[in-house]
């Protein structure tokens, strides 16, 4: 195990205790880091820093015993692509005009390609991503799977200066050295190129009516942001950062029951009521503690 300071405040953190850990290291596998899976309540010792709220998780493991986890990882959440894919395509809709016909994209923790795929579908042809589970690559299409990379991301992956935009879809949480990763982001985009990034947020819905039983504080995440400062990381690393948005996510009722802390005989009589009426399929609108932004590689120092 290592310990993890704050990323904005370093040495300078003041820090205090949210919830002590709730996870048995030998029950740990490549299933409890696949991505999505249903709450299950598992955490590392979860802290606060008190300068700059930002909340991560401290001590946890070794980088490499967690990437060898998500390199076996498995993909789970079949029946929620749909609704990310429009989630996210709405997002990319909101900074489209930012960007050039045919943008050249990077989604890192792509996934089976889904996006990617969404968005060859619109005409842009030039898409890359990194995902580093195998597995979970093979189920993109044959002519997307040529275009993912089975790996982390990491420095010298791709060429400085050349991408457009770069999507990282709830995997800037899951990542140990968030300011490695941010600075690589920013190498490899064009000047004026974009970030675009989705995280949980630890002031949202879900926390606040939660606690700590909210989906967000799992064993895969790291570190958790609010908007401040999620924009604030992001002008650490000469970004000029536009506002951060809230985050309307789309899923039928069942997922929004599966996904609340409620008593299991409680969550049960509630699934089979909405399948014995027909109504678990009726999809709702909440904005439950997501937030996106959109950082911009400046042009100019």
């Amino acid at each position: 195990m290592i310990d993890i300071i704050c990323a904005l405040c370093g040495k300078n953190q003041q820090t205090e205790v949210l919830f002590p850990s709730t996870f048995n290291e030998k029950n740990i596998s490549s299933d409890i880091y696949s991505a999505r899976r249903l709450p299950d309540k598992i955490h590392y010792q979860i802290l606060k820093c008190k300068n700059c709220g930002l909340v991560f998780s401290s001590p946890i493991f070794k980088p490499e015993q967690i990437e060898k986890l998500y390199r076996e990882s498995l993909c789970n959440y079949h029946d929620q692509i749909p609704y990310l894919t429009n989630t996210y395509l709405g997002l990319f809709e909101t900074i489209s005009k930012d960007l050039p016909n045919n943008p050249k994209v990077l989604e890192i923790g792509c996934g089976n390609g889904f996006f990617l795929e969404a968005l060859k579908k619109r005409g842009i042809n030039q898409v890359y991503g990194v995902e580093p589970s195998k597995k979970i690559v093979s189920e993109a299409l044959k002519d997307l799977q040529k275009k993912i990379k089975v790996d982390i991301f990491k420095k010298n992956q791709f060429l400085k200066n050349s991408f457009d935009l770069v999507c990282c879809f709830h995997t800037l949480d899951h990542i140990v050295n968030v300011n490695e990763f941010i600075s690589e982001i920013f190498s490899v985009l064009k000047k004026g190129g974009i970030a675009l990034i989705v995280v949980h947020d630890t002031e949202g819905l879900s926390v606040k009516i939660f606690g700590e039983k909210s989906p967000i504080f799992d064993i895969e995440h790291i570190y958790l942001f609010n908007k401040k400062n999620l924009a604030d990381l992001f002008r650490k690393h000469n970004f000029q950062t536009l506002k951060p948005l809230d985050l309307k996510n789309t899923y039928p009722l069942i997922y929004w029951l599966k996904m609340a802390h409620l008593p299991s005989k409680i969550k049960n009589l509630l699934i089979n009521f909405f399948n014995l009426f027909k109504i678990s399929k009726i999809e709702l609108k909440i904005k439950a503690g997501n937030i996106a932004i959109a950082a911009v590689k400046k042009k100019y120092k």
